[in-house]
């Protein structure tokens, strides 16, 4: 097999507990050819001092922010400096296991350029490390099969990619622009862009331990004026320009038709009408 370069972008914010765990990781992976950049985000529990000690003697660039300016900024910023093939989006609370770069390397070149995208399983881990339990990814369908390919409307209609499982080619990211930084998040927007232009590929094997704390992005979801539900209706939008077929609406619809029950369900009661209007102007879109 070829070990062509890979960049692991680790993002920290205020997890000063973790990132050393996350940092050891990477320095333990199989994977013979890694570049490693490391980013905070002006973080104010003396993070940029426990990374700045952990990488002394090691090849890795550093970047560290005098204000926070969000994941997709910061993400984009140390993407310029990016010189490898693939790249992983590894936030500091979480964890690569020793084989998830080899797997998923492999597994794309297998593929071939038309798949620009490896996801996997993961273990969920809590404060402490200990493994609570398993994003298995075929859970998330009936037929315990995941879609591979073109997932475009399968992303529209529902959750199942686990983030940090992610291996992005990294010209696909280029050609996307990096983040998207007007959001406050970045999974589902990538998911949509990057998903109509190229195919995604998958294995049934854990690649990460993912971390579940209170202050985790995804618990801060459906919380009430949530910044972030406000990104996913922007998002929903962009799929609604991007749709190309009727299947593709309908997906649409059943993600709006959640999206607005979480909201409201969160008391976000105006971005909840905001996705009833838009459910409204797809169905309307597929009756003419």
């Amino acid at each position: 097999m070829k070990h062509p370069l890979i960049t692991i972008i680790c993002i920290c914010h205020n997890h000063k507990k973790f990132v050393e765990d996350a940092l050891q990781s990477v320095w333990e992976l199989e994977y013979p050819n890694v570049e490693l950049i490391v980013a905070d985000d002006a973080s104010t529990d003396g993070s940029q001092e426990v990374i700045q000690e952990l990488i002394k003697g090691r090849e890795v660039k550093l970047l560290l922010n005098k204000e926070n300016i969000g994941h997709c900024k910061t993400f984009n910023q140390a993407l310029k400096q990016a010189n490898g093939e693939f790249i992983i989006d590894l936030s500091a609370d979480d964890l690569l296991l020793p084989y998830s770069v080899t797997v998923g390397v492999e597994r794309l070149i297998e593929k071939g350029e038309e798949c620009g995208v490896f996801f996997a399983d993961a273990l969920l881990i809590d404060d402490s490390g200990k493994q609570i339990g398993e994003h298995k990814t075929s859970s998330f369908f009936k037929s315990g099969v995941v879609p591979e390919g073109d997932v475009y409307a399968t992303i529209l209609a529902k959750y199942f990619i686990s983030p940090p499982t992610m291996i992005y080619r990294k010209k696909l990211v280029e050609e996307l622009g990096g983040y998207n930084e007007a959001l406050t998040y970045e999974d589902f927007d990538f998911w949509v862009r990057s998903s109509r232009m190229s195919n995604y590929c998958y294995l049934p094997v854990a690649t990460v331990k993912k971390r579940i704390h209170g202050d985790s992005v995804s618990a801060m979801q459906y919380v009430r004026n949530s910044k972030m539900l406000t990104s996913t209706y922007e998002v929903c939008r962009t799929a609604f320009k991007l749709n190309q077929n009727k299947k593709e609406d309908r997906a649409l619809l059943k993600r709006l038709a959640y999206e607005a029950k979480m909201a409201f369900g969160s008391s976000n009661y105006t971005i909840g009408l905001k996705m009833l209007f838009l459910f409204v102007h797809v169905m309307f879109k597929i009756r003419t």
